[in-house]
């Protein structure tokens, strides 16, 4: 993400119209993701990534790896969950040129479980550091590492926890 010094100085600054309206395409993309999670579309989800887009979900218990090999590991990783419900929020991006910039979101997952005849909801909070390309006309994610902060719920976050190396 550039230097302490390039972040500051781009705090508050006035974004042309064209960078408000890269924003705000890069905004709909991570929302997009959010869906496209929480829908199972894997198909969609990675249509989200350029093709030779690095993912890491390692600090999560997940694996890390192309858009391709996550979308095939991740319908039998989500299978456990009932349902999720993504949510992102503080958004920060920084543009590195007209076609490319980096960013970092919070992301606030929450998932339904059924573990040992019992439902849970297993709550997940992370921040997303990605990279973004301008491909065409569209945003595309270029890299997305999660840095999970905490993982909470009864046994099945225990297992997870278990799983992920350990968090901060």
């Amino acid at each position: 993400m550039g230097d302490d010094t390039t972040a500051r100085s781009a705090d508050g600054a006035v974004p042309d119209a064209r960078q408000l309206a890269d924003r705000a395409a890069i905004e709909d993309l991570a929302i997009s993701y959010c869906h496209a999670v929480d829908d199972r579309d894997w198909a969609r989800w990675e249509a989200l990534f350029l093709p030779d887009a690095h993912i890491d979900y390692v600090s999560a218990g997940g694996i890390a790896g192309t858009p391709a090999e996550l979308a095939a590991w991740m319908p039998d990783a989500m299978s456990s969950f009932r349902w999720c419900l993504h949510s992102m929020f503080a958004h920060e991006i920084r543009f590195t040129d007209d076609d490319h910039a980096s960013g970092r979101v919070h992301v606030f997952n929450r998932n339904g479980v059924d573990w040992e005849g019992e439902r849970e909801l297993v709550d997940v909070g992370a921040v997303y550091h990605d990279r973004y390309e301008r491909v065409g006309g569209a945003w595309r994610f270029a890299e997305r590492v999660e840095v999970t902060k905490y993982i909470t719920g009864g046994g099945f976050a225990d297992l997870i926890r278990d799983a992920a190396p350990p968090l901060p």
